[in-house]
Formats: C-alpha cells, sequence, structure tokens
C-alpha cells in the first residue's frame, strides 16, 4: 500500500468528485481515475458509487476511508511531534472558523503568529459549525474556533475568551416598558422577546441561546425572520425591523452599528465561551501551544477595547 492512495481516495471522497479532487492534488482527472480504478480492482471492491452525484463511498469505500483518515491523522500528528524535536518549526496548521468569526478573529491571530512562525503554512477554511467539526473529525482540520461547543468524548476543547449577547435594534426601536434601566442600558428581556424578533437559523450555537432565554422567560417567540448571519440581523435590526440578539463582536464588523441601540440582557452580562475545539488525544507541540496563547491574549486585550 502507498501513502498516496489514502490521499487520493480521502480527497476524492472529500470533494464528492474526480475532477474536484484530481485539481486540488494538481495531478490530471484521466490519472486519478485511472489510480482509482486500478486500487479498486486490486482490492476487489468498489470504493465509490459511480451513479450517484456527487459521488458517493459504498459500504466498503467507507470502511476504507475510515481506515485511512486516522492513517493520516496519525501521520499529521508524528509531522507536528517529530517537527518540536527538529525544533526547525516547518510544517501547516489547518484552521477553520465560522465565516463572521474568521473576520473578527483571524486578523487578530494570524500576524503574530506568522511573525512568531513563518516557516508555518496556515490554511483556512470557513463555514457553519457542524460541517467544521465534520472536518475536525474527518482529519480535514487541525483546529476549529467556535462559541458554547456541547462536550463530545472525541473532541478537546481549549477556551479562548469570553463573549456578551447583547440585544439590539434601531435608535428609539424599543418601548419604554421593555427597558429595565435606561441608563444602564438593561432590557426587560421577556417582554422585548415580544416584539418582532431576528435571530439565527435552527442549528446555530447563538439559536439555542435564544431558545433557552426565551423557554426559561415563558415566552414564545415572535420570529420576524431567520437569518443566516449575525451581521444580517444587526443590519435589519437597525433598519427597524426587529430586536436581534448577538455577540457584541458582531457590532464592529457592521457600518450601521453607530445607527443600533444596544441593550444588556440582564445585570450581570450574559455571555458565552469560545473555544479552540481539536481531536482527542492528537498531539499538541509547542507550535499549537503558541497558537492558544496568541489567540488568548489577543482576544483578551481586544475585548477590553470594545
Amino acid at each position: 500500500m502507498e501513502l498516496r492512495q489514502f490521499k487520493y481516495v480521502n480527497m476524492v471522497a472529500q470533494c464528492g468528485s474526480v475532477t474536484k479532487a484530481a485539481r486540488k492534488l494538481f495531478i490530471s482527472q484521466p490519472a486519478l481515475s485511472s489510480y482509482i480504478n486500478k486500487l479498486e480492482e486490486e482490492l476487489g471492491v468498489k470504493l465509490f458509487d459511480r451513479s450517484a452525484t456527487p459521488l458517493v463511498c459504498t459500504y466498503a469505500g467507507e470502511q476504507y476511508l475510515k481506515r485511512a483518515r486516522a492513517i493520516l491523522m496519525q501521520l499529521d500528528d508524528m509531522d507536528r511531534e517529530f517537527r518540536d524535536i527538529a525544533t526547525n518549526c516547518q510544517g501547516r496548521l489547518r484552521l477553520g472558523f465560522p465565516g463572521e468569526r474568521l473576520i473578527y478573529m483571524l486578523p487578530l491571530i494570524l500576524p503574530p503568529f506568522k511573525e512568531r512562525f513563518p516557516g508555518i503554512d496556515v490554511e483556512v477554511t470557513s463555514g457553519p459549525g457542524n460541517r467544521l467539526i465534520e472536518g475536525l473529525r474527518n482529519g480535514d482540520t487541525d483546529f476549529v474556533f467556535l462559541p458554547q461547543w456541547s462536550k463530545d468524548k472525541d473532541i478537546a476543547q481549549v477556551k479562548m475568551t469570553d463573549e456578551e449577547l447583547v440585544l439590539v435594534c434601531a435608535r428609539g426601536y424599543l418601548p419604554d416598558e421593555c427597558i429595565l434601566d435606561r441608563e444602564k442600558h438593561i432590557v426587560n428581556w421577556r417582554k422585548a422577546a415580544r416584539l418582532p424578533f431576528i435571530t439565527l437559523e435552527k442549528g446555530h450555537a447563538l439559536r439555542a441561546s435564544v431558545d433557552v432565554l426565551a423557554k426559561n422567560a415563558g415566552v414564545q417567540l415572535d420570529i420576524f425572520l431567520e437569518s443566516h448571519s449575525n451581521m444580517l440581523s444587526c443590519r435589519l435590526a437597525a433598519k427597524g425591523m426587529g430586536v436581534a440578539e448577538v455577540p457584541e463582536i458582531t457590532l464592529e464588523l457592521v457600518k450601521e452599528g453607530g445607527e443600533l441601540d444596544v441593550y444588556h440582557l440582564s445585570e450581570n452580562p450574559l455571555t458565552w465561551e469560545v473555544f479552540a475545539l481539536h481531536r482527542e488525544g492528537c498531539y499538541i507541540g509547542q507550535v499549537e501551544q503558541a497558537l492558544f496563547e496568541i489567540a488568548e491574549h489577543n482576544l483578551k486585550i481586544h475585548k477590553k477595547k470594545l
């Protein structure tokens, strides 16, 4: 068996297409297709169902892929460990962020990290949290930065920072009865939740937080719109379309931030934790530890400026 066969099968499964996989592997499509066909002949099984679009693994393909990915992840861990032993700090890190978190966090983390470790190539992936976690489990990503992730046995988490969740709306939008303390900007959440509410779609961590708050307050949300983006929620709220609950950091990313009234959700600010997630048991060396320290330090400094 050759190492490249694991990489080739993994990439085809990941892309769902031989053509797309060949492009990412920098080989021709006929060469990759021929290689996969030859491998299937040697194994005596079909790895992919070619009648499906995109390509999907057969049962044999799923079993092969599971073992191939385990081998590739072990090799990645070994590369990082021996990189530390050699102390030349060459290699790569693959990081995953949800879209808006990428815009906010990467400029705080990447420049100081690259200044310290110029020989480490950093690859960045963006997407929904559940897809990023899937990539983490499959070995396609090394570390994912997400808020308040559930504790799964195969995923380890390192706390990076806390973020306050706030309620935003257009200037003067909230009626007096929805404001608990105007001077301290504290909202009466139970009453404000009955206003037209702009929130994220089901499956987002923030949506889960909103649903829990509503349940605990004993109110039924009047959902005006389910958005895919906190930035979009803020912009719609700024136009008087309703109220939205967002992480405070979102206000930095929207030009309409100055058009919004911003309220704390309670006298004690409601926060959630943001973590760096990685596979349980994967090797954490000096480079990875430095990444955590840089992220935690710079996020802490930036939070003080908010």
